[in-house]
């Protein structure tokens, strides 16, 4: 890994032994105050300087998310932008979310993968059954086929359950379009509107759909974090992203666990995996869950000490990582999220405190789906544990 600092830009970088795929992350995070337009001209424009400099290409990004603290009044002028088109045009899918980035107006977290002269098949996707602005990106390289599905908005009307049974649970559509079935989801993302208010109807509409297809602790979930953002139209109560792997071999996907820092989340009626840890002959891709100061009886920890709390959620990070055989200097990014912006200080300097200092990160105002529950944290660990039992990634 490396992470380099621009003025806007922090990148970090997985490459494998000679021939495989090089992996890259970059968050961009303009600095100051200034106009909507102009940060958002510093966000591409300090992103393509970056890949320029790390000599990757626009079309080998496999997914983005773009962080604004209003989507309403600021989705139109990103999706005007050149810098999108170019991204869009070399067929990125992209997530627009409110998601306020803490300092700025607007955020952006991307993910390339570059695997030089290989013969992987790469193509866009329709996705079935959500709005128009859905963004599907299907690679396949070897036995595997990897699928990004982004920006999913239900086309169902109705509350918060029936818009997340609509994006999950119809064959064909959203989450299973494009030939995926649920047990190849590996890692979702539930952007709630309203948090406090639909995260319930959110995670009963998920449960109802995995039970009814036979998704349960045994055969286990994705990874997952269910958060809050919105879409720049009121009446989405829900807005997800999927990332799907199929080709895969028993075995070369597992739950991570830190049985001893955090209870199964089933104990307390939600379907996800604190996280997964995915195989392949070169590295391993350890997706970490939405991870909170949570104890192994589901009981919050250090109520109202936001610090107490970022320590607690990277600890229990760690200790995930850990039991999987991974360390924490493995992670390549960080999204963090605050319920109150003030925090960020604090929770800045705890971050600070650990190993993960010098992994990109950028702070989002994004409630958790429990009230007390002030910070979480979440991201994507590589390292290169792999088995060559398995093709490589």
């Amino acid at each position: 890994m490396s992470a380099r600092l621009y003025d806007s830009i922090s990148v970090s970088e997985w490459t494998g032994r000679a021939g495989t795929a090089r992996e890259a992350f970059i968050i961009a995070r303009p600095r100051g105050r200034s106009t909507f337009k102009r940060q958002t001209d510093q966000l591409f424009d300090a992103y393509e300087t970056a890949l320029a400099g790390l000599k990757l290409d626009l079309d080998s990004g496999i997914g983005a998310t773009i962080f604004l603290s209003d989507s309403a009044n600021q989705e139109e002028m990103v999706r005007a932008h050149r810098g999108f088109e170019r991204m869009t045009a070399a067929g990125i899918p992209i997530t627009i979310v409110q998601q306020p980035p803490v300092g700025t107006r607007v955020a952006m977290q991307v993910h390339h993968a570059h695997r030089g002269g290989t013969d992987a098949v790469r193509r866009k996707l329709d996705v079935p059954g959500a709005r128009e602005r859905a963004m599907g990106l299907s690679i396949e390289h070897g036995p595997y086929r990897y699928v990004y599905l982004r920006n999913l908005l239900s086309t169902a009307h109705g509350d918060c359950a029936a818009q997340t049974e609509q994006l999950f649970g119809t064959p064909g559509e959203a989450a299973q379009s494009n030939g995926i079935t649920l047990p190849q989801v590996v890692r979702t993302w539930l952007y709630v509107n309203s948090i406090d208010v639909n995260y319930a109807g959110a995670s009963s509409g998920r449960n109802r759909v995995f039970d009814r297809f036979g998704i349960n602790h045994e055969t286990g979930f994705p990874a997952s974090t269910g958060i809050e953002g919105r879409s720049s139209e009121s009446q989405d109560s829900l807005l997800l992203d999927v990332h799907a792997i199929q080709g895969l071999q028993p075995g070369q996907n597992r739950a991570m666990q830190a049985p001893t820092h955090m209870n199964p989340t089933v104990e307390y009626g939600v379907t996800f995996e604190r996280g997964r840890e995915v195989v392949f002959g070169d590295r391993r891709h350890l997706f970490v869950s939405g991870t909170a100061s949570i104890d192994n009886q589901g009981q919050i920890q250090h109520i109202g000490d936001v610090q107490r709390q970022t320590e607690r959620a990277i600890e229990n990070v760690e200790v995930m990582l850990r039991n999987s055989g991974a360390a924490l200097e493995s992670m390549r990014y960080l999204l963090v999220y605050l319920r109150d912006p003030l925090d960020a200080d604090l929770v800045e300097r705890g971050i600070n405190a650990s190993v993960l200092k010098d992994v990109p990160h950028v702070l989002l105002r994004a409630p958790v789906c429990r009230p007390k529950w002030l910070v979480e944290i979440e991201g994507i660990a590589i390292d290169g544990k792999g088995n060559t039992d398995f093709a490589p990634y």
